[in-house]
């Protein structure tokens, strides 16, 4: 499953719909907030001001020194909430140890919330409406669904128990009336629940953690893990042994990481339409 050329079929598509709301008088605005000089951070940031700037949607950085206090960040989204020109809010994780995240998340107005992470976007999924879900979740459900991969009745593993991915996914999948199984890396026995889903989703982090025979047979597998392993950037998969066993595989990288940079745009056109009552 490509995700790189997917993503680039969505960039055509963005592309029209920011035109199309420039010429309503419109142009979309995206606040990214990052606290800190985190290296993976600053990628994952360049990677959505890029797509942001190839679309024409007015995105900026807020870079803050790691000794910002969580007042101060409260305060600075305070601010953007307030600001009508703002249309889109991201903070970029992980924050430094000493601010709150829950809070920070907490406080963006939700119909800013370009990363789905507010209480209320979460709470929303549940109820079926994945208008603002995680970036994480909604590229891997945006993947297969794109594959023709129909989870109603499939039996799903996710091995990831995080905001960003794991939880919101589960309750995505089950809306479509998967059979879901949550891991993560404490499972004890995990190859006992991974082994038979006919769709395995793993985003530990933890180079290599899924093997060979921890997969099912024509599986479908999708793998949101980065790490580095001798150098290399690899996934939570074992790829070049997992691929032949497997009718389906996202890559690391190019799989699932240029869809979840897309669908913060995704999510951004979203709030703005919601913003403007344009749904």
């Amino acid at each position: 499953m490509d995700g790189k050329a997917l993503s680039q079929s969505l960039t055509e598509k963005f592309k029209v719909e920011v035109s199309r709301l420039v010429d309503m008088g419109i142009r979309p605005s995206l606040a990214i907030i990052m606290v800190g000089e985190d290296q993976a951070s600053k990628i994952f940031v360049k990677n959505k001001m890029n797509l942001c700037t190839s679309i024409g949607v007015n995105a900026r950085v807020l870079a803050k020194p790691s000794t910002l206090s969580e007042g101060e960040l409260l305060e600075i989204i305070k601010a953007l909430n307030d600001d009508e020109n703002t249309h889109g809010i991201l903070v970029q994780l992980p924050l430094p140890p000493h601010i709150n995240s829950y809070r920070i998340l907490a406080s963006i107005e939700p119909l800013k919330d370009v990363d789905g992470l507010t209480p209320l976007n979460l709470g929303k999924i549940a109820h079926g409406d994945e208008t603002l879900a995680p970036c994480g979740a909604k590229a891997v459900i945006k993947l297969l669904e794109t594959y023709g991969v129909d989870l109603e009745g499939l039996n799903m593993c996710i091995v990831s128990n995080s905001i960003l991915v794991g939880k919101p996914l589960a309750m995505m999948a089950t809306n479509r009336f998967a059979t879901v199984t949550m891991c993560h890396v404490k499972t004890r026995n995990l190859k006992e629940y991974t082994s038979n889903a006919d769709v395995l989703v793993s985003a530990t982090g933890v180079a290599h953690i899924i093997k060979p025979d921890m997969v099912k047979e024509g599986a479908v597998v999708v793998d949101v893990g980065i790490a580095k392993l001798g150098g290399k950037t690899v996934g939570d998969v074992d790829f070049e042994n997992v691929k032949n066993r497997v009718s389906m595989i996202t890559p690391v990288p190019g799989g699932v990481g240029p869809m979840t940079v897309a669908m913060v745009v995704d999510n951004l056109l979203n709030a703005v339409k919601l913003q403007k009552c344009l749904v």
